[in-house]
């Protein structure tokens, strides 16, 4: 059925809108849409599904709209360039990541970790140390082949007793057949629960510990 719209055929077309209104706003594109209606041929009036579709690219467009101008005013009031929170930071939100990072945070239970070596060892020492810097954990390991291997700390000290829950170091030296030093790193898996914005940059929050997100080297869904 075509809409209903009063006779004013021949009437004069509305008046363009000044230079300083906005022609994506939605009174501006009301305007536009009533005049077109009014300033119509009776005897071919406009297209009910044709107006239709008009409609829903405007909602599109202005729901675009507003999402541009949030993300906008989001990363505004971060300030500084180091700090500002972008849509690819907080995209990590939820996300399991694999960092670079040997600091872990013990909860109590095993804590899992990965050993990166880019060649084969023939020995391996990891050391376990505590906030304060002070060893409480040495493991030996006879051998491991290059690449990613993993590895689980049972959160016991070297006499088999349990640790107290808090920050600890993990450190690694990987040496060869030959008794060369192997480049090796510790790296950590886990969730990332929030994003924080510090003056140095933007920090990553994976499983309670904060790390920079220049260690973050895969991100998995």
């Amino acid at each position: 059925m075509p809409l209903t719209v009063s006779n004013n055929y021949g009437a004069q077309p509305a008046p363009a809108p000044s230079s300083q209104q906005n022609l994506g706003t939605k009174d501006v594109f009301l305007k536009m849409l009533v005049a077109q209606m009014e300033n119509q041929d009776p005897l071919n009036p406009a297209d009910s599904t044709q107006m239709s579709s008009q409609l829903a690219q405007f909602n599109m467009v202005e729901q675009q709209t507003y999402t541009n101008e949030y993300l906008a005013q989001l990363t505004a009031s971060q300030g500084g360039s180091n700090g500002n929170l972008d849509t690819a930071s907080a995209g990590y939100l939820g996300h399991t990541v694999m960092i670079n990072e040997s600091n872990i945070q013990y909860t109590g239970s095993t804590q899992p970790f990965s050993a990166s070596l880019d060649n084969n060892a023939s020995n391996v020492y990891i050391t376990i140390s505590d906030s304060l810097g002070t060893p409480v954990r040495n493991m030996s390991l006879s051998s491991l082949p290059a690449g990613s291997q993993q590895l689980n700390w049972d959160g016991k000290d070297d006499f088999g007793n349990p640790v107290a829950v808090g920050d600890y170091q993990i450190d690694i030296a990987a040496f060869d057949a030959a008794g060369q030093q192997v480049t090796a790193s510790i790296q950590r898996s886990g969730v990332v629960d929030a994003v924080r914005m510090t003056p140095s940059g933007i920090q990553l929050i994976v499983n309670g510990t904060p790390t920079s997100i220049a260690n973050v080297t895969e991100v998995r869904i």
